[in-house]
């Protein structure tokens, strides 16, 4: 079979099991089980058919330049779907802390006006007073109030994580949970 076709089967194989490998490997992090062996078991059934088919192949023709960079390249760009799948499926939950010097009650103003639910403390810092603003959102929301946020102020300090049993309250873009 002629060369060129070999590298593109090689480069959609191995994409494929990387973005299945990403996927899988993503869910298990996050503790979802079921999905993990689900996957897990494409994963393995994909893998055994590129090594029967693929790789020998590729033995048998001999390795040179093009199979070398198809793997490489399916190797990344697989990475890197699997890697938006899994972002945009992720549920996860952040909590986000919001420091801003000089211009906290603008940012909590406008964060509210945009539906997101701000709680507000006041503290002490190394240079005096001033103002933490405290956010639930999902993952997939995080961007765009950090653009929000970002607009008024450039040296504002944003802090994230992800929370684990999260009971009550109000979470932007995710419907009440009171």
């Amino acid at each position: 079979m002629n060369i060129f076709i070999w590298a593109v089967i090689v480069f959609l194989s191995i994409l494929i099991q990387v973005l299945f490998g990403t996927v899988r490997l993503i869910m298990m992090v996050k503790n979802k089980k079921t999905l993990t062996i689900i996957i897990g078991f494409f994963e393995a059934a994909i893998a055994i058919a590129i090594a029967i088919t693929v790789v020998s192949q590729a033995i048998k023709d001999g390795i040179n330049l093009y199979m070398v960079l198809s793997y490489a390249a399916g190797f990344a760009i697989g990475l890197y779907i699997g890697m938006l799948i899994s972002q945009l499926i992720s549920k996860d939950i952040l909590s986000i802390n919001i420091i801003s010097r000089s211009h906290c009650e603008e940012i909590e103003e406008y964060l509210r006006d945009k539906g997101f639910g701000v709680t507000s403390y006041n503290g002490n810092g190394k240079d005096g007073g001033l103002k933490s603003l405290h956010i639930i959102c999902n993952k997939n929301s995080f961007n765009r109030l950090k653009s929000f946020v970002k607009k008024m102020d450039p040296k504002v300090l944003i802090t994230s994580h992800s929370l684990e049993g999260l009971s009550g309250g109000y979470i932007y873009n995710i419907r009440s949970r009171i």
